[in-house]
């Protein structure tokens, strides 16, 4: 167990809790299952939305702004830009991110993310600064389902995913269904050895259930 994994997790502990488990997701930049659908996805809209900014200049029109742009100790100078043109900055900036910029967002997030198991609770410590914490009851994880690869490594989700219906309203107020959003249950991503660590958290649950 890392050091610097104890030492997060045990900042988080009652008095008189001990770490059965504790770990971290892999790190680096990865590519997940929904990748393959994302990547060409995103490359569609970057293409459109440079498309959409090579028009907006080719043609010109429509109502601008202007910028002012220099260096200290120079001239400045002002550049008109048109609400197209803005536009099509903002595509290609949604692009980029879709493309590239979440996957290190995703892997800033999995360094700043820590798991750990007592003989009381879950404890999920996260977010892109570390700054959000997670304590789940052993006895209230629900199902602890397990997707592993073949390499050993895997995830641990604490319940199903569940889907929340999306609603809108319409010129009346009235509230109609939409579709469907789908939450993914609290989770140990990408941790090592997935099976070991699955075997401790069902033994902790069943130490709860049996009162010792």
């Amino acid at each position: 167990m890392e050091r610097e994994v104890r030492e997060m997790i045990e900042a988080q502990l009652f008095p008189g809790e001990q770490i059965l488990w504790a770990g971290r997701p892999r790190r680096g930049l990865m590519l997940r299952s929904a990748d393959w659908l994302l990547i060409p996805f995103s490359i569609v809209w970057l293409c459109i939305a440079i498309g959409i900014m090579e028009s907006a200049r080719s043609f010109g029109g429509g109502p601008s702004v202007t910028y002012q742009f220099g260096f200290p100790g120079r001239r400045m100078f002002a550049q008109p830009v048109t609400i197209f043109e803005i536009a099509g900055w903002l595509f290609i900036a949604i692009g980029l991110y879709l493309l590239v910029g979440r996957f290190f967002v995703d892997a800033r997030v999995r360094r700043n993310t820590y798991y750990g198991v007592t003989r009381r609770r879950i404890l999920i410590l996260t977010g892109f600064f570390g700054n959000r914490f997670l304590s789940i009851p052993l006895d209230g994880a629900g199902e602890v389902n397990v997707i592993r690869r073949a390499d050993g490594s895997g995830t641990i989700q604490f319940g199903r995913p569940t889907y929340i219906p999306g609603w809108g309203h319409s010129t009346m107020n009235d509230h109609h269904y939409r579709g469907w959003r789908r939450v993914d249950p609290p989770s140990f991503e990408l941790i090592d050895d997935v099976l070991s660590v699955r075997n401790i958290i069902v033994a902790a649950q069943q130490g709860i259930h049996d009162g010792s």
